[in-house]
C-alpha cells in the first residue's frame, strides 16, 4: 500500500478508526466539567470573549494593558468555542478535546497513504495512547492545535509527492502552526522538505523552486501576525514577555533562542529558565528518558528509532512515495529529538508531544513491518520478539519509577512480552499478535488512564503531565526554586485562581463604586499571581500590572503616573498572594527585569493612599493593601 495506491476504506476499517476515536474522545473528555485549566491562558481567552482588540492582540486583560506570552491562533479557537457556549473551563476544554480527536484522524489518513491500513489503524491508536498526548489535549495549551496544523502540514507533503500544489498547502499550515507557538512549528520543515526533495518527480531544480515557493508561503503565514502587530498605527497592548513590546522579541527572543540556548531575552527569561530546566530535566542524550520525561514520551521512542533501520531495508527498491513517508517521519523525529534532548534554555517535558504522531507513525510502522517479516526463514523473524522484548523492558524501568503505583503491572509487562517471545518463536502467531500488542501498550495506556481519572490540581494545569507522578514532581520543583516563602505564595494563588474570594469581591466593589467611570477599574500587581482570579471570575475592567510574571514594563512607573493624571485609573491592588511571594517570588536566577516592578511599587507607595480595610468590608484585609491614587 503507497500513496499512489489507494484502497477503499472498508466497514470494518471504518468501525476500527471509530474505536480509537471513541477511546481518545473519551479519555480527553472526561470529567469536562471539573477541569481545570492553565489559570493565564484560561484568563486571556476570558478577555478576549469581550472586544476585538483583546482578541485580535491575544491579551491578557480586557482593558488592553498586554499580551500574553504566545501567538493568537490557539487561543482564537478556544474563544470561538467560548462565543458558542459562553465562558466555562469545559468550553475551552471541548475546543481541545475535539483538536486532539481531529489530529488522531488525520495521523490516520496521512500513515494510510504511506503504508497501508493496519499500519494507519495501528499509529492512530498508539498516538491516541502517548502519555503526552492525552496531557496537553486535557490542557488549554496551544499545543493541542500545534500538533493538529503539522499533521496538516505532513498530509499535505504525503499528496505533494504527486500532486506538486499540495505543497504550497503544507506552506500554510506550518505558517499557521507558527501563529500558534512560534519557532516550535518550524521544527518539522528538515523532514518535510527532505521528504518531498528526495523522493517528487521533476528535475532537482524544479523540486527546489518549489521548495522555495512553499518556503515563502510559510514565511509570509507565519509573519502575517507580527507584522500587523508591528505596524499597528494605533494603540495597542503591550507585548507580553518583553522587555520593548516588539512582537519580534516574544517571536525569536523569548519564545525562540532562550528556549533554545537559554539567557534572559524577554521578560523573565532567567526565571523561566531556571525552573524550565528542572522541569524538563537538564539537557543531554538521554533527557527524553529521565524521571521528568520518560514516563511522558519515552515508551516508544527506541522502537520508532528502530524502525528507521527498517527503513533501510523497506525503502530499498520501494516507489518514491513510500521512501517520503519514511523520510518525512524521520527528519520530524530526528530533528525533534535533538531539539528537545539539547535544548539549554526553557524546557517542559509536555513539549514533547510534537514528537508524538511521528514516534506513533514510526513505531506502528517498524512493528507491522516486524510481523510481516515473522513468517520469513531469515533473520527478519527475530525482528518482531526483539521489539516486544525491548520495549516491555523499558516500560519496566519506566513504571519502576513509581514503585507504589500499581506496583503488579510492570512485572505483567514482562510477563506478557515473554509469553509473546515465546509465541514468535513458536510461530503461534495470534498468541503473539495479542500478548505483544499488550505488552507495548499497557504501560503507556494505564497513564493515559491514571491521567483521565484522577482530579488534576491547577499547579498541574500550569504544566500539565500524565501518570501518577507528575504533579509530586511539580510540587518538588516549584518549592525547590521559589523557597518556603514563595511556595506558600504560589499555593495559595493556585488554590484561589478559579473564585473571587470574599475579601477580593469586596476590595472589586468597592473600587466600582467609587471609581464607575475610569477606564480601569482596578489595577493588580503582579500580574497572573493577583489579576487571574478578577479576570477569570468578572468581566470587569481589572488591568494585570506586569503581564504573567509581573516583571512586564507595562506600564512603566511613569507610565502608570500619567494614566492617574488622565483619570484613567485610580485604584491599584498589592494582593495578599503577592506579599507573601515577597514580590513574585525573588527566587535564584530572577532577572533584573523586575526593576521596573519596584520602581511602579515604590511609586505607589509613595504617591497613593492606602484604604483602611475596615472602610472597604470585612474580610478586605485578606485580599492585600488596596491603593487609592485620586490626585
Amino acid at each position: 500500500m503507497t500513496l499512489t495506491a489507494e484502497v477503499r476504506t472498508g466497514r470494518g476499517e471504518r468501525i476500527a478508526v471509530g474505536a480509537v476515536l471513541v477511546v481518545a474522545a473519551a479519555a480527553w473528555l472526561w470529567a469536562l466539567g471539573g477541569r481545570m485549566l492553565q489559570p493565564y491562558y484560561a484568563a486571556a481567552v476570558h478577555s478576549m470573549s469581550q472586544g476585538w482588540p483583546a482578541f485580535f492582540f491575544a491579551g491578557f486583560d480586557p482593558a488592553g494593558v498586554v499580551t500574553v506570552d504566545k501567538p493568537p491562533l490557539a487561543f482564537w479557537a478556544q474563544t470561538l468555542g467560548v462565543a458558542v457556549f459562553g465562558f466555562h473551563p469545559w468550553a475551552i476544554a471541548l475546543v481541545q478535546a475535539v483538536e486532539g480527536v481531529a489530529a488522531v484522524f488525520v495521523l490516520h489518513r496521512v500513515v494510510r497513504r504511506w503504508t497501508g491500513p493496519s499500519t494507519a489503524l495501528l499509529a492512530a491508536a498508539l498516538f491516541a495512547l502517548t502519555p503526552v498526548t492525552a496531557a496537553v489535549n486535557r490542557d488549554n495549551l496551544p499545543d493541542t492545535l500545534l500538533v493538529l496544523l503539522l499533521l496538516l502540514a505532513a498530509y499535505g507533503v504525503t499528496r505533494a509527492v504527486s500532486e506538486p500544489r499540495w505543497l504550497l498547502w503544507a506552506g500554510v499550515f506550518v505558517g499557521l502552526g507558527f501563529l500558534t507557538k512560534m519557532l516550535a512549528a518550524w521544527i518539522v520543515l528538515p523532514g518535510l522538505a527532505l521528504a518531498y526533495y528526495a523522493t517528487a518527480s521533476g528535475s532537482r531544480g524544479r523540486r527546489l523552486a518549489r521548495l522555495a515557493a512553499a518556503g515563502a508561503v510559510t514565511s509570509a503565514v507565519s509573519l502575517s501576525w507580527p507584522v500587523v502587530v508591528s505596524l499597528w498605527p494605533g494603540a495597542r497592548p503591550f507585548v507580553g514577555s518583553t522587555t520593548d513590546g516588539s512582537v519580534w522579541q516574544l517571536a525569536f527572543g523569548y519564545n525562540g533562542l532562550t528556549r533554545l540556548v537559554g539567557g534572559t531575552s524577554g521578560i523573565g527569561g532567567g526565571f523561566g529558565a531556571t525552573v524550565g530546566a528542572a522541569l524538563g530535566g537538564g539537557p543531554g542524550p538521554l533527557r527524553l528518558f529521565d524521571s521528568e520525561v520518560g514516563g511522558q514520551i519515552a515508551w516508544l521512542l527506541p522502537l520508532a528509532l528502530g524502525s528507521l533501520a527498517v527503513a533501510a531495508c523497506r525503502a530499498r527498491g520501494a516507489v518514491p512515495a513510500t521512501k517520503a513517508g519514511w523520510a518525512m517521519w524521520a527528519g520530524w523525529l530526528v530533528a525533534g529529538v535533538a531539539v528537545f534532548s539539547f535544548t539549554g534554555g526553557i524546557f517542559h517535558a509536555y513539549y514533547t508531544a510534537e514528537l508524538a504522531p511521528a514516534i506513533a507513525a514510526l513505531a506502528a510502522a517498524g512493528l507491522v513491518t516486524a510481523w510481516r517479516w515473522h513468517g520469513s526463514a531469515g533473520a527478519g523473524r527475530f525482528a518482531l520478539p526483539a521489539a516486544v522484548a525491548a520495549t516491555a523492558v523499558l516500560a519496566y524501568v519506566l513504571l519502576a519509577r513509581t514503585p507504589e503505583w500499581l506496583p503488579w503491572l510492570r512485572y505483567t509487562v514482562l510477563a506478557l512480552a515473554a509469553l509473546a517471545v515465546v509465541a514468535a518463536l513458536l510461530r503461534a502467531s495470534r498468541v503473539a499478535v495479542a500478548t505483544g500488542l499488550a505488552a507495548v501498550v499497557a504501560g503507556p495506556a494505564a497513564f493515559v488512564v491514571e491521567t483521565a481519572t484522577r482530579p488534576v490540581s491547577v499547579l498541574e494545569s500550569a504544566d500539565p503531565g500524565a501518570g501518577p507522578s507528575s504533579a509530586a514532581a511539580l510540587n518538588t520543583v516549584v518549592a525547590v526554586n521559589t523557597g518556603a516563602k514563595a511556595e506558600a505564595g504560589y499555593v495559595r494563588f493556585i488554590d484561589n485562581a478559579y473564585r473571587l474570594d470574599p475579601g477580593q469581591r469586596e476590595v472589586l466593589a468597592y473600587a466600582q463604586a467609587q471609581a464607575p467611570s475610569t477606564p480601569i477599574t482596578l489595577a493588580v500587581e503582579g500580574g497572573t499571581y493577583g489579576a487571574d482570579p478578577y479576570l477569570l471570575n468578572t468581566e470587569a475592567r481589572v488591568a494585570p500590572l506586569g503581564g504573567y510574571l509581573g516583571f512586564d514594563p507595562a506600564p512603566s512607573a511613569a507610565e502608570l503616573q500619567r494614566w492617574v493624571s488622565a483619570g484613567k485609573l485610580r485604584f491599584v491592588l498589592l494582593p495578599q498572594v503577592f506579599l507573601e511571594m515577597g514580590h513574585a517570588g525573588a527566587a535564584p536566577g530572577t532577572p533584573g527585569d523586575a526593576a521596573e516592578l519596584t520602581r511602579r511599587i515604590g511609586w505607589e507607595a509613595k504617591h497613593c493612599r492606602p484604604v483602611p480595610p475596615a472602610r472597604i468590608g470585612p474580610a478586605a484585609a485578606t485580599a492585600g493593601v488596596l491603593f487609592d491614587c485620586a490626585e
